[in-house]
């Protein structure tokens, strides 16, 4: 019921023309929020398995959850995002980041590690941050999350939805590696080609241009038979979904100046050279800005859903260079919802 009643509402706004992007704060510019930044360290915190780096508002009010998962599956202190996850924040988002350098190299094995850390912040998080700063009036909304991951970071995230849905009403996808290794050598991976997974979730999906081209090792950080259109084209064809292609940037290119650096120097994955540290910093902008906008799009008001949907689907709106395909099987706001079914992956018609 909830479900029609939301696209009854998409489908009255759309026809009487009442959102239009110009009525909300622009995606890539800094949202209306105050915003902090805790780190809560596993070493020192009983029960908590991995490290915590959290961006949040600190206005008083309740927020939905943003999980996300970074490169190399969780290894990667939180800190190389700042800019693009503080953005997040401030447009009225948590963002959780876990992560261990010490965590096992195998996707797989990341999934406890991650389901340890959602356990831990139903008891603990909220009184944890308030003792840390954070306004006593800052509530999270525990119940309707949203879950993305970088690079590896995307297969252990596919690997948790396959076992169950939890709370998760939305899935991003950022440059998504399956498998070990990135010659494909170790024969574990969370997406077979031709088949679809067992979960459908509203998705977005976000790919860089030279994903594909190869670093200095000559392997590319996102080769395309373990990257983007592999996990694309495997989520169900129920699933709401969006892609974005951001064609003259690099795998790294969103990481702060610090960590896009060094990539740089190492020469570890393909990168922009020809980019300013202004339009890296745009480039920063334009990614945040469409994680906002999905969230908006899957957790807002029909009005302001229907006005970012349109930075999602029109390329002449977005701040960098892109490509864009969708589906929206419903032709209205996507429900945050996920639904799982207990079977293996569903074969894709011919």
């Amino acid at each position: 019921m909830a479900q029609l009643a939301r696209v009854a509402v998409t489908m009255l706004v759309a026809v009487v023309g009442l959102a239009t992007p110009q009525q909300f704060p622009s995606p890539y510019e800094r949202g209306p929020y105050n915003t902090t930044y805790v780190h809560i360290g596993s070493l020192l915190t009983v029960g908590l398995e991995e490290n915590l780096d959290i961006w949040l508002p600190n206005d008083p009010g309740t927020y939905k959850v943003f999980y996300f998962l970074d490169g190399f599956g969780g290894v990667i202190p939180g800190t190389a995002y700042d800019q693009v996850m503080e953005h997040i924040a401030s447009h009225g988002m948590a963002v959780v980041l876990p992560w261990k350098l010490t965590a096992p190299l195998n996707p797989e094995d990341k999934v406890p590690l991650f389901a340890s850390v959602m356990d831990w912040a139903e008891a603990h998080l909220e009184s944890k941050l308030h003792h840390n700063g954070v306004h006593e009036d800052v509530h999270l909304d525990l119940d309707n999350l949203a879950v993305g991951g970088h690079s590896a970071g995307a297969h252990v995230l596919v690997e948790y939805l396959k076992a169950g849905c939890g709370k998760f009403k939305a899935q991003v996808l950022m440059s998504p590696v399956d498998g070990v290794d990135a010659a494909g050598l170790i024969p574990i991976f969370c997406i077979t080609p031709g088949q679809t997974l067992n979960y459908a979730i509203p998705t977005l999906h976000l790919a860089a241009g030279l994903d594909s081209v190869g670093g200095f090792s000559g392997y590319a950080c996102a080769p395309d038979f373990l990257s983007n259109t592999r996990f694309y084209e495997a989520q169900d064809p129920t699933s709401p979904r969006w892609s974005i292609n951001a064609t003259a940037f690099g795998h790294g290119d969103l990481l702060d100046p610090y960590y896009q650096e060094s990539l740089e120097v190492l020469e570890f994955c393909a990168y922009n050279h020809e980019a300013t540290a202004e339009e890296f910093e745009t480039y920063r902008r334009f990614v945040a800005g469409q994680l906002v906008s999905f969230f908006k799009a899957v957790f807002g008001a029909s009005d302001e859903c229907l006005a970012h949907l349109t930075y999602l689907e029109d390329t002449s709106l977005m701040a960098v260079d892109a490509t864009e395909v969708h589906e929206n099987p419903a032709a209205a706001c996507p429900v945050p919802q996920c639904s799982w079914w207990p079977s293996p992956e569903t074969t894709i018609a011919p």
